[in-house]
């Protein structure tokens, strides 16, 4: 996928969350979802959220630890806090590429990768549409809620989904 399409695709799922946080009633977004077993949706944008913020705040230090995100309780109960965050984090992404360390946990021990800024911005589009799958079985039962059709969608599916449709 070249840059520009990154660059564009990651606010374009912001936006997605956006327009669904606003069409949700607050209990529908903060309490436990049956189709989720224990947790929200709230807590399904959270998580996407604090991924795409720990990229950003990390940037200019150099090294990202997605193990260290805030995990901000008042993003996963707040529909406007949440609304916020995703309306000043588009504003964030656009930086220049560069190579990063990222460190994480595996099994209990910490273990570092090469990567770089756009290899971590494609991880957390990925990571989000994922999400946005599980929020899209949420919504389900929601019938007052409308997703788009590519709503938790990953791009190369849509394209594969495009080149198996019948012609008329």
């Amino acid at each position: 996928m070249p840059v520009y399409m990154i660059l564009e695709s990651c606010p374009k799922l912001l936006n997605e969350l956006k327009t669904l946080i606003l069409q949700l009633k607050k209990e529908d977004y903060s309490q436990p979802n049956p189709v989720l077993i224990s947790s929200s949706i709230g807590q399904h944008i959270r998580h996407i959220l604090e991924l795409f913020e720990c990229l950003l705040d990390q940037y200019e230090g150099g090294i990202i630890c997605y193990d260290t995100r805030k995990r901000d309780l008042q993003l996963e109960t707040d529909p406007l806090s949440a609304i916020q965050k995703l309306e000043d984090m588009g504003f964030r992404l656009s930086k220049p590429d560069k190579n990063l360390l990222l460190i994480s946990q595996v099994d209990g021990v910490s273990c570092a990768f090469k990567t770089s800024y756009l290899r971590e911005l494609w991880y957390n589009l990925e990571h989000g549409i994922h999400h946005q799958a599980i929020i899209k079985l949420a919504c389900a039962p929601l019938d007052y809620v409308t997703l788009p059709k590519h709503f938790g969608v990953a791009p190369s599916t849509q394209v594969h989904q495009k080149s198996v449709q019948p012609t008329i």
